[in-house]
Order: C-alpha cells, then structure tokens, then sequence
C-alpha cells in the first residue's frame, strides 16, 4: 500500500508539471508536494484497501460480481474522489494559501488522481485473481501427492486384506456350526420363555390396575386434605376491623362480605360488615388484594363485593330474581346475577365432597342441597 501511494504521489506531482522529471526532482518546492501528496495518498489509499478486502470478503457480495463493482466504482471513485479533492482543497488553502480551483487543478491534478484510484482498484483485482490461481494450483498439487500416497497405501495393503478375507471366510464357516447347536437350545427356551412372560404379563397387569387405583385414591385424598387444611388455616385467621373509633381483631366466620362505598378509594379503606349487624373499616386497600389473601372462603360478586361463603344461610329463586340469605340478626337478603347463583351452587357441591359425613340441608328455592 505504501508502495501504490508513492507511486500515485509520483504521478500526482511529476506528471502534472510543465517541467521535466530530472528538472522537477531538483526542485524543493515538488519534493515537498511529492511528499504531502505522498500523505494524502497514504490516507486514500488505506480506506481504498479496507472496503476491497470488506467486498471480498462479503458473501452477498461475491454472488454479485456486477453489483458489487457498481457500489465498489460509487464508493471509492466518486465518493472517495469528492472527498479528496475537497480535502485538498481545503489543506492547500489553509497551508499554502494557494487556491487550486484557479490554477486548473481539477483539469490536471484532479483526473490523476482518479486515474490512481482506480489503478489501485485493479491492482486489488488482479492481486485477487493471482492469489486464487495460486491457491488452486497449490491445492491441485497437494491433492495429487494425497492422492499418489493413498493410491501406494491401498497397493500396500492389498495382500493382507486378501488374508484377512480368507480367515473371515474360515471363522464364518465355524460360527454358522454353532449358530446351528444354538438355534436348537434357543427355540427350547422361546417356549419356557414365553410361558413366563405370559404369566408374569398376566400378575403385572394386575399390579399396575391396583397402582392405578390407589393412585388416584391417593391423589383425590391429598387434594381434599390440602383444600381443607388451607380452610382451617384461613377460618383461624384474625384482621383487624375499624369500627366507630375503636379496633378490634375479628375473626373470618364473623364477617359477612367486604364491599366499597361511594369514595372509599381515596382512603384506600375497604368496608365489612360482620353478622353481627355492625359495620367497620379495614385497611387492606383493595378487594383484589383481600381476596388473595382468603382465597378459599371468599367470593366475589362484581366489582365491589366479596362474599364470605360461610356467611351464606340459604340461596333463593323467586321467579327470575335470585338472591343471597345471610346468617346473623338480620337475616339480610342480597340479589346475585344467574351466573353468581349457579357458581355458588358449584362450590356448595364441592364442600359436600369433601365432608360428606357432616352434611347438612339446606334450603334453595323448594329444592333440598347438602351444605
């Protein structure tokens, strides 16, 4: 590279000149342009190499030979030539406050200069194409003695696979006399071997229908027994209630649903109602984050209303309307859509399941339901 811009410098600065060679290297004025155009090409020709090597080594690229010469002739003819000679510009201009446009550079100067540029493109070129002819030539010659050498192995060993063959031959000859002797055993022992696997085929299905079973016996048992541990553990639960000016700690079967009045979130308090018939204030700033908390006991009904299931004395139809009988004094009377009605009916059925010794009746609507 340093080769092709002391070349190009060469051209630049010798060509260009009225005066001769020998003339022109006694003079100290175009020894120093020579060298400053040296610099200058030395800074063309770095970005010139890197965007042919980056080409080159571009898969898309090389599919595309037409291609890839229409953006390698934009990029570091046009664009690259512009650059330079507005740099030049520029540095004359600034170090020897001579202006180039007015001493016809871009007729003389400026066309060298491109004409090196792409001299140096085709020297890539053709430095490309050598290395790909020698590399062929090197690798058809490696190829050549790999294969002369394989060729001598084979020859090499030629007469020892021929003895191998013939020992193959012999041992092949004494296995098929035992492979005889031992058919006879095997076929004795297929019919053992088939009558026990019968039996055995016969006491593992019945294993495994006796695991099947106390499987999924144990599997429902366990599931019962968690849900009703987690129920245990959520009835013994206490929270603390704000009613009037005074708190006191309740317990979950006291309490007969949460709810939200008008304004109650911008106090971020949530208001109860106990079966006692009074009314209090807790400070768990929403239903959602109640009824995380007591999963299993709580029911929601709308947006603004969680249920205490164990709070429900009886479910009632009356013609379309349905509706919600609590326990307590009051004995109060709330409206539910269809879908609330018929879910709850769902989850009074699962706790019949899981205590069926302790059922209960109650009444919803003139039908009788295990509570």
């Amino acid at each position: 590279m340093f080769l092709l811009a002391a070349i190009s410098s060469f051209l630049i600065t010798f060509y260009t000149t009225a005066l001769s060679v020998p003339w022109s290297l006694t003079l100290g004025k175009h020894m120093l342009i020579f060298l400053f155009s040296f610099v200058l090409m030395v800074a063309a020709i770095f970005p010139t190499a890197y965007i042919v090597y980056r080409l080159d080594n571009d898969y898309f690229m090389r599919q595309h030979e037409l291609l890839r010469y229409l953006i390698q002739f934009l990029l570091l003819v046009l664009l690259l030539g512009a650059i330079a000679l507005r740099l030049v510009y520029a540095l004359y201009l600034a170090l020897f406050q001579v202006d180039l446009q007015k001493a016809e550079y871009f007729e003389r100067d400026y066309v060298v200069v491109l004409f090196c540029l792409i001299m140096v493109q085709v020297y890539y070129a053709v430095r490309k194409e050598r290395r790909c002819r020698n590399y062929a030539r090197k690798r058809y010659q490696i190829m050549k003695k790999w294969l002369l050498h394989r060729d001598e192995l084979f020859k090499k060993n030629a007469y020892d696979q021929v003895l191998l063959l013939k020992q193959l031959e012999e041992s092949r000859s004494e296995q098929q006399c035992l492979i005889l002797r031992h058919e006879a055993q095997l076929d004795q022992l297929a019919v053992e071997r088939a009558q026990l696997v019968k039996l055995y085929d016969n006491q593992m299905h019945e294993l495994r229908a006796r695991k099947q079973r106390l499987r999924s016996n144990h599997e429902l048992l366990s599931r019962d027994e968690m849900q009703l541990k987690r129920c245990l553990k959520e009835l013994n639960d206490e929270i603390l209630v704000i009613i009037g000016a005074e708190n006191e700690w309740v317990r979950i079967p006291q309490i007969a649903y949460f709810y939200l009045k008008v304004g109650s979130s911008r106090s971020k308090l949530v208001d109860v109602l106990l079966l006692d018939g009074r009314e209090g204030k807790v400070d768990l700033e929403s239903l959602a984050k109640i009824e995380k908390l007591w999963p299993n006991l709580l029911f929601r009904v709308g947006r603004g209303r969680l249920i205490m299931h164990l709070a429900i004395r009886s479910l009632c139809k009356e013609g379309d309307m349905h509706f919600i009988v609590f326990y307590g004094a009051q004995q109060e009377r709330y409206k539910v859509p269809v879908d609330v009605y018929e879910k709850l009916l769902k989850i009074r059925a699962e706790w019949a399941k899981l205590m069926p010794e302790k059922s209960v009746k109650f009444t919803i609507g003139n039908e009788n339901i295990p509570r």
